[in-house]
């Protein structure tokens, strides 16, 4: 092979680039339909990812004031059997079965609580002769499935109310058995409202997961917000000086090649 000629080769390659890059310049109509289009795809994916996550949120909202409300409820209904296992208690009240019509009347507003704790028009803490066809709430995401079941709470009230109309009263056994069956209505109280809450918390967690990726996804959004074309541009010179570069080492190595066999 001819020395002089892989030099002139080279020289040749040396001026290739500019030749190049000033086609890649002149050919600057890609640059506005690539960007529109890159543009316009990543917008509908936000824009379906912004509002798939904003609902999700919304039914965490949904979740959260549901299980506080109950709670709510549930801590006055609490209240009212507390005061009646009081009065039952105190020994200062020498006849007991003059309080009976006010314990009714307690176990009544302790029934309307039940009735008027709702969410959107459903009861949470009173099912019984409900014409509601779900007995509970759902969560349903596509980051969680949760249920938040609703109860029936009158039913304490109920009975209750038809123990202490046939109850004496100041009979030491019937009051004892009395109070054992409000310490045990208390105690499914206090679980019920323990259940709200764990819900509750459960929700929050992942409400809280929630509002983490809409924080991601504006910033991913801004970060994407970027000149593709211009890109696209840069890419192609870079790969021109690139392929320059690898073309002349090859020449080089040939004249070293040619030079080896010639002194061999």
């Amino acid at each position: 092979m001819d020395v002089n000629s892989i030099s002139n080769n080279v020289t040749n390659l040396n001026s290739l680039p500019q030749q190049q890059l000033n086609r890649t310049t002149q050919n600057s109509r890609i640059e506005p339909i690539t960007n529109d289009a890159l543009n316009l795809s990543i917008s509908e994916s936000y824009n379906l990812k912004r509002d798939e996550l904003s609902n999700s949120l919304q039914t965490f909202n949904e979740g959260i004031a549901i299980s506080s409300i109950a709670k709510n409820g549930i801590q006055k209904q609490q209240e009212i059997i507390s005061d009646i296992k009081q009065n039952l208690l105190d020994k200062n009240i020498e006849d007991k079965n003059q309080l009976k019509e006010q314990f009714t009347n307690q176990l009544k507003d302790f029934t309307s609580i039940a009735i008027e704790t709702k969410y959107k028009k459903e009861s949470i803490l009173a099912t019984q002769d409900s014409n509601q066809e779900n007995n509970s709430f759902t969560i349903d995401t596509k980051e969680a499935y949760l249920q938040i079941n609703k109860v029936n709470t009158p039913i304490i009230s109920n009975e209750l109310a038809n123990d202490i109309k046939n109850s004496d009263l100041n009979n030491s056994e019937e009051l004892d058995t009395l109070v054992g069956k409000l310490n045990t209505s208390e105690k499914y109280l206090n679980d019920l409202s323990n259940q709200f809450e764990q819900t509750s918390q459960q929700i929050q967690e992942n409400a809280k997961d929630v509002l983490k990726q809409q924080q991601e996804l504006v910033k991913n959004n801004q970060t994407n917000n970027i000149n593709f074309g211009k890109e696209a541009n840069d890419f192609t010179k870079n790969n021109l000086f690139a392929n320059v570069g690898y073309l002349a080492v090859s020449q080089a190595n040939i004249v070293q090649e040619q030079s080896v066999r010639l002194l061999s």
